[in-house]
């Protein structure tokens, strides 16, 4: 089922933040002007000038909305004292005396913005950014999302990426697993703008749409990218690594310091599109490693049996009936201690034993 996210919400609003907010104050100074105006909030003697200026300096441009925002989101006690009543009342409630000077109050901001500190690095790493993202899969779930601008995007199993559109630019942040893109035409460029860039950034760099569908995969340190149709441009985080253009039929892994050299690609890298898993002369290690990214629980091979070979087509949707089809095709038997934890190992026979097992 199609899924139309046109409306207003996480990371799609109708005048939602620019991508280039940085995940760190010390990146931009656009996100220090956030932290500065929010201790001015929590002083408690905003004057109503600081006010409108705050004001006039959120609406001057989408990146500062952006960066008050996720200041906001930092910690649940910022966010309930940075509304225009939050001076208010911590003026109600202090004393005079420590209300006198914004000196004090920015002295106990050091303080719980170091408690804070740790939080906030928790909350960049990858797990956190993949439990907090825009849109989610679990194991198994595969999901299709129709962007404002009519792009499609169908989300692998154990998939978490967040959309951040703007008046520039159309991105999306893949946090974890992986998403297939079929880009549409900008309806912006029909409006006499400049059509918005597509892009797919990945812990490792940058994927550039040129009209066109494709994968991208998080693999944890590199990224993998395969065209399908039209062409790519993948830039990893270093500059110096430069760009590399990949046209349809092409694949290719990437660091955030370089590109591997482009491949033909391969039907089986977008075969779960479709809801298969295709193998092909696959060790059977690297295929159940594969296969257990749509089951819950623990699949493991056993090291007697890893280095025989599989090919065939499987579907994702019915890992049971793919073990079994293994244990008919192959000398392995399943066994399972419960449904979550299944181990594959060597079948127990006359001709076949752990110790000596032949590949077909």
């Amino acid at each position: 089922m199609t899924e139309r996210a046109t409306t207003a919400g996480p990371g799609l609003s109708s005048s939602p933040s620019p991508p280039d907010v940085p995940l760190g104050p010390a990146a931009d100074p656009v996100l220090q002007q956030a932290l500065e105006w929010q201790v001015t909030f929590w002083s408690g003697e905003i004057t109503s000038h600081e006010r409108a200026e705050f004001d006039r300096w959120v609406e001057r441009n989408p990146a500062h909305a952006g960066a008050w925002e996720k200041v906001q989101r930092t910690n649940a006690k910022l966010q309930s004292l940075s509304s225009p009543g939050g001076g208010t009342a911590l003026r109600a409630t202090a004393s005079p005396r420590a209300t006198s000077s914004r000196r004090t109050m920015l002295r106990v901001i050091g303080i719980v913005a170091g408690a804070g500190a740790a939080a906030y690095a928790v909350r960049q790493g990858p797990q956190w950014q993949s439990i907090m993202a825009d849109f989610r899969t679990d194991h198994g779930e595969r999901r299709e999302l129709v962007l404002p601008d009519g792009t499609r995007l169908l989300l692998n199993t154990s998939t978490a990426l967040d959309v951040r559109f703007s008046l520039q630019a159309r991105n999306v942040f893949l946090r974890s697993g992986e998403v297939f893109v079929a880009t549409a035409p900008d309806p912006q460029a029909g409006q006499d703008l400049t059509s918005r860039p597509f892009t797919v950034h990945t812990a490792e760099g940058a994927v550039h749409a040129i009209g066109t569908r494709f994968i991208v995969r998080e693999l944890g340190g590199e990224s993998m990218t395969a065209v399908e149709q039209g062409a790519v441009e993948i830039r990893p985080l270093d500059p110096a690594a430069g760009a590399t253009r990949l046209n349809a039929g092409q694949r290719a892994r990437f660091s955030s310091t370089a590109v591997q050299v482009p491949a033909a690609s391969m039907a089986a890298e977008t075969a779960w599109t479709r809801g298969l898993l295709i193998a092909e002369r696959m060790r059977l290690a690297d295929f159940l490693a594969e296969l257990g990214r749509y089951r819950n629980g623990l699949l493991r091979c056993d090291p007697a049996v890893q280095d025989l070979i599989v090919s065939g087509v499987y579907s994702v949707d019915g890992t049971d009936m793919a073990l079994a089809t293994l244990e008919q095709a192959l000398p392995v038997r399943i066994k399972k201690v419960t449904r979550y934890w299944v181990t594959v190992g060597a079948r127990a026979s006359s001709e076949t034993s752990k110790k000596n097992i032949r590949q077909p």
